[in-house]
């Protein structure tokens, strides 16, 4: 039963932050992949995405969508988007960069849409690196403050913390910055692009990874030990730290509970991975029916580029998927839930 889905909604974005390869075209990529103009003169349209969302629910009422881009407020129909989601109960966060670019887009949104059930900011581990011109950093400021103001019209509102080895010394920092504010942090270690088929990721220098060391074993131990508020965090932490620095084989080819949609509507392998069967012979429109039954071709498509294209990652919307899963518990994924 599929229990998470992402949707690349767009791959437009006001950013180029320097580990994402979502937004751009990028060197050596395989004569099979679509280059950027193809994915914006192929954007899915409203109806397309109401519709993948209306057989989704179908098949499972509790599943969990999370929006992302490029950045999903550029979607002029966003709107429509969200307030199907909020007539339908339908679990949904919104990830964005939420900078001061975007605050005008999101006002309009909660305008016509209305209240907000899920809201992600990108905010990276970067403050005492203010006043830099780096995307990556002035999204984190930005959101971060940014944040602050969407607690008003959101009812769970998270920090997306994206940690390579020169920022996780001051991630406790942030975290404990926070959960002073009542924002939960959901950490996310970045991943590198083993392949030119890893297109989620811009990173090919493997130093830039968090590894294994005593002095990060540490400070692991100390975030597991903590009050701070980190999302699944006795759940997600040891098993992060297990896989790093990019060492987990997911088994999305055995049991299907995580999919990925990508800006055409076509599926992907995985968030990660954008693979080659799947893509091209399955979309939003054929890979599950009216009555929420997953195709076959889908399971076989999914099977063919795990085989091929996969060699492991870090990522953890499968393992979060994998025990909601187990526990039966989509509620899990709110955050506010919790308090």
């Amino acid at each position: 039963m599929i229990r998470i889905v992402n949707w690349l909604l767009t791959r437009r974005c006001n950013l180029e932050c320097s580990y994402c390869a979502i937004v751009k075209n990028y060197a050596n990529k395989p004569s099979q992949y679509p280059d950027m103009k193809y994915y914006l003169e192929n954007e899915m349209d409203t109806e397309t995405v109401l519709k993948g969302l209306r057989k989704i629910h179908k098949h499972n009422p509790n599943a969990f969508h999370i929006f992302y881009g490029g950045e999903p407020l550029l979607r002029k129909d966003l709107w429509k988007i969200i307030k199907y989601c909020n007539d339908n109960n339908i679990f949904y966060t919104i990830i964005s960069n939420n900078t001061m670019a975007i605050r005008p887009l999101i006002h309009k949104l909660i305008d016509k849409a209305g209240r907000i059930k899920g809201f992600t900011a990108s905010v990276d581990p970067v403050f005492q690196e203010a006043g830099s011109k780096e995307d990556r950093i002035i999204k984190s400021i930005d959101g971060f403050d940014n944040l602050l103001v969407m607690k008003k019209f959101c009812d769970d509102v998270v920090a997306e913390i994206t940690v390579m080895k020169d920022n996780f010394d001051y991630l406790y920092e942030l975290l404990e910055k926070l959960t002073a504010e009542g924002i939960c942090g959901d950490i996310t270690f970045i991943d590198i692009a083993k392949s030119p088929f890893y297109d989620f990721s811009n990173i090919t220098d493997p130093s830039v990874l968090v590894d294994h060391t005593p002095e990060l074993a540490g400070q692991f131990q100390r975030l597991l030990e903590s009050n701070l508020d980190i999302h699944m965090k006795q759940v997600l932490l040891p098993e992060i730290w297990a896989i790093l620095p990019s060492d987990t084989d997911c088994g999305i080819q055995h049991i299907l509970h995580n999919i990925t949609i990508d800006a055409d509507g076509s599926l992907r392998l995985c968030l990660r991975i954008r693979g080659i069967y799947t893509p091209m012979f399955i979309d939003i429109e054929n890979f599950i029916n009216d009555d929420g039954v997953i195709s076959s071709l889908f399971t076989e498509m999914i099977g063919h580029d795990k085989k091929g294209y996969c060699k492991k990652c870090n990522h953890t919307c499968l393992l979060m998927s994998d025990y909601i899963e187990r526990k039966e518990e989509t509620e899990i994924l709110v955050h506010s839930d919790r308090r």
